[in-house]
C-alpha cells in the first residue's frame, strides 16, 4: 500500500471513530427522545462506521444489531431474528456454489474461453469485460474481477500500450458492477432490495410477488444498456481503436477436471431452479405456484451447495476428495452476509419506530420533490455518491429505507424508488475505495487515480439517467408501479 493511501486510512478511521459518537450525540440533541429519536442516532453512528470502514462493517452491523437491545429499541428476540432472515442463506449458498467455481477454475475456462475467440484490441476489451459480465450475474463482484483480471492483464500488458491497459483493467472491474445488476444473486445490493419490494408494509401497499425472474425483467435492459455505454466511453476516453490487434498470448483450451464437472453441474442446477419457477408462471402453468413454495430460492441455493458437499471428485490412487470442503467454503463473505443481517434489522426498526415516515416528510420539505420522476431521482443520485464513498451493500442499507419512506410521503409508487435506490448503489466507478473491483483494478498499477476519476465521472452521470429512464419506462410496462 502507498505511502498516502496508508495516512488516508489512518485519517479516515479517526474521523470514524470520533464522527460516529459524535453524530449520534447530536442527532440524539435534536430529537424527542422517543425510539425513533434514538434509531435515528444509531443509523447516524453506523453510517458513519460503514462510509469510514473505521472498524469492519461486518463488525459495525453486529454492534447495530446489539445497540438496537440496549436501547431499548428492539427486543433480543427482534434483533437477532435479522440474522435468521431467509434471504440471508441465499447469501450463503450461492456463495459457496460461486466459490466452488473459483477453486477448480470453472470462471478461468470460461474467461479463456471468452477471450480466445476475441478479435482486435477492442474485441478483447468488449470479450474480457463481457466474461466479467456474465459471471457476475452468479458470483461476487470482486470473484468475477479476481478470475477475469489476469488473464485480461496478460493480453493487455502485451501490447505495451499503457492506454489500453487502464481501458482493460477498468473494463473488467466496472463489467463485474454491470452484470452484477441482472440477477439477485449478482451483488448484496440487489437481494436488499427485493426483500425490501416483497416486504412492503401495509401502509404503501402491502408485499408484492416479485421474484427471481421479475428482477430480471427489471435489471437485465440497463445493464446491458450500460455495458455497451461503457465499451464505447473507454474506447472514446483511452483512444482504443478496432482494427488495433493485440499480440497473441496462451489461451489454449485445457482438459476438464472432475472439480470443474461438478461445479458446473451445481451452478447450472441452481439457476435452472431459480429462473424456472418464473418462467413457467410466465405460461401460466399451475405447478410455477407449488416449486415456488416448496423450493424458494434460498432453499435452492443450500441444496446446490449441499450437492457439492457430496460429490466426490478424487481420481484413481488419489486421497478421498469432496468437490467443495467445508475448509473452502468457510472462506466465503461472511461479511457481507452479517452485514445484510444488521441492515435488514435497521430498515425494520425505521419503519417500525415510525422513522422512515419521519425521514420521508422531511426529504418532501427539503427537496420539494413531488412526483415519481422526481423521487426516483433524488433516491437513484443520492444512492449513487453514496456509493462513491461506502459499500455498495452499506449504500443499499441506508438508502432503501429512505427511498420507501420518500415514495410514502409523497404518495408515489414506491417499487421504482426502491429499485433506483438499489440499482444506483451499485454504482460508484470514480475512486479505487467505491468498489471491490475497482480497487483491484487500480491495485494492477496499469491505472491512475486521475484516469478512474475521469472516466468515471463520465460513466457515473451516465449510468444515472440509464436507470432513471429504465426504471420509469419499465415498471410501468411491467405491472409494478410508476
Amino acid at each position: 500500500m502507498a505511502e498516502g493511501e496508508t495516512r488516508f486510512d489512518v485519517w479516515r478511521m479517526r474521523v470514524g471513530l470520533v464522527g460516529a459518537p459524535t453524530s449520534a450525540a447530536l442527532v440524539w440533541l435534536f430529537s424527542d427522545g422517543g425510539p425513533a429519536g434514538k434509531l435515528a442516532a444509531l443509523f447516524a453512528a453506523t453510517a458513519v462506521l460503514w462510509i469510514t470502514e473505521a472498524i469492519p462493517p461486518a463488525v459495525t452491523a453486529l454492534t447495530a444489531v446489539a445497540m438496537s437491545v440496549v436501547l431499548g429499541i428492539a427486543t433480543t428476540k427482534e434483533a437477532f431474528a435479522a440474522l435468521g432472515n431467509p434471504i440471508l442463506f441465499l447469501f450463503v449458498g450461492s456463495f459457496m456454489v460461486a466459490e466452488a467455481m473459483s477453486v477448480h477454475g470453472l470462471g478461468a475456462r470460461f474467461a479463456r474461453a471468452t477471450a480466445r475467440h476475441a478479435r482486435g484490441r477492442l474485441g478483447s476489451l468488449c470479450a474480457s469485460s463481457g466474461a466479467t459480465f456474465l459471471m457476475s450475474m452468479w458470483m461476487s463482484n470482486s470473484a468475477a474481477t479476481a478470475v477475469v483480471l489476469p488473464i485480461a492483464l496478460q493480453i493487455a500488458r502485451a501490447t505495451k500500450d499503457r492506454r489500453y491497459a487502464a481501458a482493460m483493467v477498468l473494463a473488467i472491474a466496472w463489467g463485474a458492477s454491470m452484470g452484477g445488476l441482472c440477477t439477485p444473486v449478482g451483488t448484496p445490493p440487489n437481494l436488499i432490495g427485493m426483500r425490501a419490494i416483497q416486504e412492503l408494509p401495509e401502509a404503501v401497499g402491502g408485499a408484492i410477488a416479485f421474484g427471481f425472474v421479475d428482477w430480471a425483467k427489471v435489471a437485465t435492459p440497463p445493464a446491458l444498456v450500460m455495458l455497451a455505454a461503457m465499451w464505447l466511453l473507454l474506447a472514446l476516453v483511452f483512444r482504443v481503436r478496432p482494427g488495433d490487434a493485440p499480440p497473441p498470448v496462451d489461451l489454449a483450451p485445457r482438459t476438464w477436471t472432475r472439480g470443474e464437472v461438478a461445479a458446473l453441474v451445481a451452478f447450472v442446477l441452481a439457476a435452472t431452479l431459480w429462473v424456472l419457477p418464473g418462467v413457467l408462471d410466465a405460461f401460466g402453468v399451475s405447478f410455477a405456484k407449488v416449486l415456488k413454495q416448496r423450493l424458494p430460492e434460498e432453499v435452492v441455493a443450500l441444496l446446490a451447495a449441499a450437492l457439492l458437499f457430496l460429490w466426490p471428485i478424487q481420481g484413481k490412487g488419489e486421497p478421498p476428495r469432496r468437490a467443495l470442503s467445508w475448509r473452502e467454503a468457510a472462506g466465503i463473505d461472511w461479511g457481507t452476509v452479517l452485514l445484510f443481517g444488521g441492515g435488514v434489522l435497521l430498515g425494520d426498526l425505521a419503519n417500525k419506530t415510525g422513522l422512515a415516515k419521519i425521514w420521508g416528510e422531511a426529504m418532501v420539505q427539503a427537496t420539494g420533490a413531488s412526483s415519481t420522476w422526481a423521487v426516483v431521482a433524488l433516491v437513484t443520485a443520492a444512492a449513487l455518491v453514496l456509493s462513491e464513498l461506502a459499500s455498495n451493500t452499506a449504500s443499499a442499507t441506508l438508502m432503501v429505507p429512505v427511498a420507501i419512506s420518500l415514495a410514502q410521503a409523497t404518495g408515489t409508487p414506491v417499487v421504482p424508488a426502491l429499485l433506483g435506490a438499489t440499482l444506483g448503489a451499485s454504482f460508484g466507478f470514480m475512486m479505487p475505495i467505491s468498489t471491490a473491483p475497482n480497487a483491484m483494478a487500480y491495485a494492477t498499477g496499469e491505472v491512475t487515480v486521475r484516469q478512474m476519476m475521469v472516466a468515471g465521472v463520465l460513466f457515473d452521470v451516465v449510468g444515472f439517467v440509464v436507470v432513471l429512464v429504465s426504471v420509469l419506462v419499465l415498471c410501468p410496462l411491467l405491472g409494478f408501479g410508476g
